[in-house]
């Protein structure tokens, strides 16, 4: 901060910095008062507002990107990917308007705009964007505007019946993505696997495949949520069909494990995705009688309530852990696996004679 400095008069002037103009030359602004202190103080107040006005100068765009690169060290790079992709497709009309003249009808025709376009929920998360950014700059803009009404998701759960379908039809690495997504895992988990990962028939989730902001697939070793790092049983089939190896045990993109499970859909003539694979995983634990703290440690969710009860005293046995992962590895077996299905049907054959 400038000094202020005693003039022969007696008073104190301070010198506070304002502007270059166009052709480079420094301007500042003088401050006088009577003290010292309240000659620094103007001059502060003067600098203070000075900075304000220069925020509130920004862009929506310089804005945006400005929260960007503020969130780029605590958020995960799969976020930020979406902000970037965002910010470069979302917000032409309006990137090149100055915040401090954003106004509640000026962001509500906007909305109306894209909404031309986009999901009522994507239209929500570029509202939460430009929000985000320009309350980093001016906290005190609030815009009251309307937003499409949300379209209620009723997620698929594929039946046994759609299972065996879908396993029949797959070629043999889409049999391990298949198999997988019955235990669980998400398409990224998916993808990120490797051999290293599967100790018998044990398998450690503990990556995801991602795209940075510069829409490159990585693979991070921190999961989607700290529960996402667990230990599953697989069926016997579904490991002879892993079988050994060494790198990544299905080396293709999230998206490509995707497009490939759409392909065979639509072959069948089914409107499932994927991720109702996983959608089938909770359901069946569900009909399996798995008890929620089991399966939310299987299927990598975070456990409801934050209780004494849930948090401390209800710390799942491995035991019971194991009981309960075989439980639904032997089920998925019997739908994936053929010759495990037949061996079942002569065995109770046996027994009612």
């Amino acid at each position: 901060m400038a000094r202020a400095k005693k003039l022969p008069s007696g008073t104190w002037r301070v010198q506070a910095y304002s502007h270059r103009d166009s052709e480079g030359k420094r301007h500042f602004e003088s401050f006088t008062a009577s003290t010292k202190a309240e000659a620094e103080m103007k001059a502060a107040a003067f600098a203070a507002a000075k900075h304000r006005r220069a925020q509130h100068d920004l862009t929506v765009g310089e804005a945006i990107d400005g929260y960007i690169r503020s969130k780029e060290n605590v958020l995960s790079p799969s976020t930020i990917t979406g902000y970037v992709r965002m910010r470069d497709h979302n917000f032409k009309s309006i990137e090149k308007k100055r915040i401090r003249t954003l106004t509640s009808e000026t962001v509500q025709q906007f909305i109306s705009e894209i909404s031309m376009d986009l999901s009522p929920k994507t239209v929500r998360n570029v509202y939460g964007l430009l929000t985000a950014s320009v309350a980093l700059y001016d906290p005190n803009l609030i815009f009251r505007v309307t937003l499409p009404a949300k379209r209620k998701y009723r997620p698929e759960s594929p039946s046994d019946e759609v299972v065996k379908r879908l396993f029949k039809e797959a070629y043999p690495r889409q049999k391990i993505c298949i198999g997988l997504g019955l235990m669980g895992l998400r398409e990224g988990e998916v993808a990120a696997l490797d051999y290293d990962d599967l100790q018998g028939d044990v398998l450690h989730i503990n990556k995801d495949m991602v795209r940075d902001r510069h829409g490159k697939w990585i693979v991070k070793e921190i999961p989607k949520t700290v529960e996402s790092d667990r230990y599953i049983t697989l069926p016997p089939y579904l490991v002879d069909l892993i079988g050994e190896g060494t790198g990544r045990i299905v080396p293709v993109t999230p998206n490509t494990i995707s497009k490939q499970f759409i392909k065979l859909r639509d072959k069948l003539g089914l409107t499932i995705r994927f991720h109702d694979l996983r959608h089938f995983f909770a359901s069946t634990g569900v009909i399996l009688k798995i008890p929620e703290l089991y399966l939310a440690d299987m299927g990598g969710w975070e456990r409801g309530g934050n209780s004494s009860m849930k948090t401390i005293y209800q710390n799942n046995m491995s035991s019971m852990s194991d009981f309960y992962r075989k439980k639904m590895a032997n089920h998925v077996d019997l739908l994936i696996n053929e010759d495990a299905v037949s061996e079942k049907s002569q065995h109770e054959s046996q027994h009612a004679n």
